[in-house]
């Protein structure tokens, strides 16, 4: 199977010869890695159901060896397990997602920090609470001289008192473009929940934005400080991009925000860049295919936010109106 290229982009012209060139012998040399971790994976965890069976059969004292033994082997076992294919798989996604992005010319980084913008989105209404934090694969570059960032983060929240738990609030990502210019106000964008639209509204500045677009006013639920601004920023061509970003990630519970001179997006995608199934040969265009797919829309969005379309908001419009203005 050949190579999709998700456009006709400049960037990925040059896509074909790269995979034949460079990404398919990195994903060759890895293929032994992969097979011998899921050959050693396999004999871990037959040993560890040998001693597991084993504790069952032969027992020492009824009750002391055989709970330790039941436990230790099922633990040890199934940690062994995770950790050397969790390492084998870092190692391989981070070496595709290095050569990638270094081939499109953006800066590649697996261990992450939090970022800047992260106070605004929580400000925003647009992340939970939380208190313990994972930061990995951070990408960052710029594009028609607008910067860009995308990062993955693991949001969860950890109650205190008697009965102590630990829920996930967020897994996903988050991206931040830069816009040419300051906003006046603010404007936040979700996907439309029915009933629970008035749960979400930002704050008490904020005033609900009517979208231009029957199709659109069904999928997104809009507020703003600027009705005049909302409404330029988030006109047919926008919403259609953040419809499709949604869709790559099959309902993501897609949310945005104009704040400042940035766009910020919130998807819950879980872990999305990265090198795909362990289980699976790794010489297979389609581990490039999505991840292009992924940064076509964010040059979509980045391409709308420098060349905006002109004229009345009605009609039919594509991002391919904006590639041409």
């Amino acid at each position: 199977m050949p190579l999709a290229l998700p456009s006709t982009r400049e960037e990925f012209q040059s896509f074909r010869s790269f995979y034949a060139e460079e990404l398919a012998p990195f994903l060759q040399r890895h293929e032994e890695l992969r097979k011998s971790t899921l050959y050693g994976i396999v004999a871990i965890v037959a040993v560890a159901g040998s001693v597991f069976l084993a504790a069952l059969v032969f027992t020492h004292d009824g009750m002391t060896i055989r709970p330790f033994l039941l436990w230790g082997s099922a633990i040890l076992g199934s940690g062994a397990a995770t950790a050397r294919f969790t390492k084998t798989r870092n190692k391989i996604t981070k070496g595709l997602l290095k050569r990638i992005t270094a081939h499109l010319g953006f800066d590649y980084k697996r261990e992450a920090k939090r970022p800047d913008f992260l106070e605004d989105l929580n400000r925003l209404g647009l992340i939970r609470r939380f208190n313990i934090e994972d930061w990995e694969d951070s990408v960052s570059g710029a594009r028609h001289g607008l910067n860009f960032q995308l990062c993955e983060a693991h949001l969860k929240y950890r109650s205190r008192g008697k009965k102590k738990s630990t829920r996930t609030v967020f897994h996903g990502q988050f991206l931040a473009i830069d816009y040419p210019t300051e906003f006046l106000g603010e404007t936040v964008i979700k996907r439309d929940v029915g009933i629970l639209n008035r749960l979400s509204k930002p704050g008490k500045k904020f005033s609900n934005v009517g979208l231009v677009s029957a199709k659109f006013e069904k999928a997104f639920e809009a507020w703003s400080t600027d009705q005049v601004e909302a409404r330029e920023l988030i006109d047919p061509v926008m919403l259609e991009r953040f419809e499709e970003l949604d869709r790559l990630f099959d309902g993501a519970k897609f949310r945005a925000a104009f704040t400042g001179a940035k766009l910020l997006v919130a998807i819950e995608v879980g872990d999305a860049l990265n090198m795909g199934t362990m289980f699976q040969k790794l010489d297979n265009p389609q581990r490039i295919n999505k991840i292009l797919k992924e940064f076509d829309l964010i040059f979509d969005l980045i391409d709308v936010a420098v060349k905006r379309v002109h004229g009345p908001m009605s009609g039919a419009f594509s991002v391919d109106d904006v590639k041409a203005g």
